[in-house]
């Protein structure tokens, strides 16, 4: 994404009409180039200094049963699980190496898998899973963790789990979604946590998970049960970076009802004090530095009280206060964004989706540094474009796993308030207090069939797993939703 959200109190069911999601790959203002395409619920996208494109996926699910927790109503459930989460490598010819699997989970009408990629000498590390304290201590294999991937396979470096199990920093409910990941100046990984709502560092070499920063609860509209029953929501931690005083900024999805300007960008100096930097801003899912040292966010979709907009979805220079502005709109679900050196931009798109329809697309020159190389930069310019322009090349991985080829099982869309996860395609009603959507999926290679809409959408307060999908999922949880949708998570 990105992590559930708990969308507090019972949100407004109205009724609202479907609207169509084209199954082809849509560019903004028509100025983008695909990339790639046909990824399940791209939830990162990673520019490696070779020219090679790295997606991670959130993928489907799969048929081992588990025990998870029901985005929708809050109950521990049967949910399927399997490997069906890819890392994927993208050459700079286009073709396409699976380097690596990730389990995925399908629970709800919530996917749950990979989120973000990182590079660190030379060596490439993932986000993976969430786990919540109702479920036990003991979290299945690659689930709340940073992994290295490496010749084909996921290992476990740093269990994020585990130290919001123990610490619990924001003093709410026991849930660890690692979902941003980041090369930070101190040369360790930085994680965005959305379950936790808080920011850790990982030490890839010791395991060593330190906490950095805990970020308040958002103002909201509904009664949050998580939150002795005041009118709040949670902030969920999308995206981080960094500028070259080692200060860093990092971007908050917000929770349901997603209110346009409720989500926004925060500062953490070197003693963990957080204080706001830019607001104003909707929906908020990554946040990476440009060549020119500008911020740029990824806004996911713009919702009103009829749903989520179509193709709202923009890439946002950040300013200080409130003097964002829009340089790429039209995005239809937009989840990640990189840079290339000549600052063109790479952004995942329909993170919720059909399965298949995600795709990356470029969109030349967004973030072009000034001729005058030496040129002084606004604050809150980040130094990780240029920790991973200093990274090795990741050595050749063996492209053990494949694309499942079996059809994926309902895909439905509750919008989570982590970073977002597939949102249906074939109509989607509203991403928040949408009523259950479930999304027949046909083969991966074929289009889905639409799938009828779900009876309800998930109470405030219920969570999702990605960040994105989860906070969508609490909006959905809002309106009714036609068509399958896929939902962000947390409130």
């Amino acid at each position: 994404m990105i992590r559930r959200a708990f969308v507090a109190g019972l949100l407004v069911i109205g009724l609202v009409a479907g609207l169509a999601i084209p199954s082809a790959v849509v560019l903004a203002q028509d100025e983008g180039t695909v990339v790639a395409e046909g990824f399940n619920g791209p939830q990162g996208v990673l520019v490696a200094p070779d020219g090679s494109v790295w997606v991670i996926e959130g993928g489907v699910g799969g048929d081992t049963a588990i025990e998870m927790v029901d985005p929708a109503s809050g109950q521990v459930v049967e949910a399927m699980m399997g490997d069906t989460a890819r890392v994927v490598e993208v050459t700079p010819d286009g073709e396409q190496n699976v380097v690596a699997v990730l389990p995925s989970v399908h629970v709800g009408e919530d996917f749950v898998g990979g989120a973000r990629l990182a590079l660190l000498d030379g060596k490439l590390y993932a986000t993976s899973g969430e786990w919540l304290g109702t479920l036990g201590d003991e979290a299945l294999p690659l689930m709340g963790v940073v992994a290295e991937i490496a010749d084909g396979e996921a290992t476990t470096v740093g269990d994020v789990w585990e130290t919001e199990r123990t610490t619990n920093p924001d003093g709410v409910q026991v849930h660890s979604h690692p979902y941003d990941l980041a090369v930070g100046p101190d040369g360790s990984l930085w994680v965005a946590d959305a379950g936790a709502n808080s920011l850790f560092t990982v030490d890839p070499e010791s395991g060593a998970v330190e906490f950095v920063a805990t970020f308040d609860a958002m103002p909201g509209v509904f009664p949050n049960p998580n939150r002795g029953g005041e009118m709040l929501t949670d902030p969920v931690p999308t995206g981080v970076a960094f500028d070259a005083d080692g200060n860093a900024y990092v971007s908050l999805l917000s929770g349901a009802p997603f209110i346009p300007g409720s989500a926004k960008v925060v500062k953490v100096d070197a003693a963990g004090e957080v204080s706001d930097y830019a607001t104003g801003l909707t929906m908020l899912t990554d946040l990476e530095a440009g060549p020119d040292g500008n911020l740029y966010a990824v806004q996911f979709a713009v919702f009103t009280d009829q749903g989520p907009t179509l193709n709202s979805g923009a890439l946002v220079k950040v300013a200080e206060g409130e003097g964002s502005t829009p340089v790429v709109e039209g995005l239809s679900f937009p989840t990640s964004v990189d840079f290339n050196e000549a600052g063109d931009a790479y952004v995942t798109i329909n993170g919720v989706g059909a399965p298949g329809s995600g795709a990356v697309v470029m969109y030349a020159g967004v973030a072009a540094a000034s001729d005058a190389e030496g040129a002084e930069t606004e604050e809150g310019a980040t130094t990780e474009a240029a920790a991973a322009a200093t990274a090795e090349p990741v050595e050749e991985m063996d492209a053990e796993a494949e694309a499942t080829e079996e059809p994926a099982e309902e895909m439905a869309a509750e919008a989570t308030e982590e970073p977002a996860e597939e949102m249906a395609a074939e109509e989607m009603a509203t991403e928040e207090p949408a009523e259950e959507m479930a999304a027949e999926q046909a083969a991966t290679e074929e289009p889905a069939e639409e799938a009828p809409a779900p009876e309800q959408l998930p109470a405030t307060g219920g969570f999702a797993t990605n960040p994105v999908v989860i906070a969508i999922a609490g909006a959905l949880a809002l309106l009714a939703v036609v068509g399958g949708v896929v939902a962000l998570r947390k409130s």
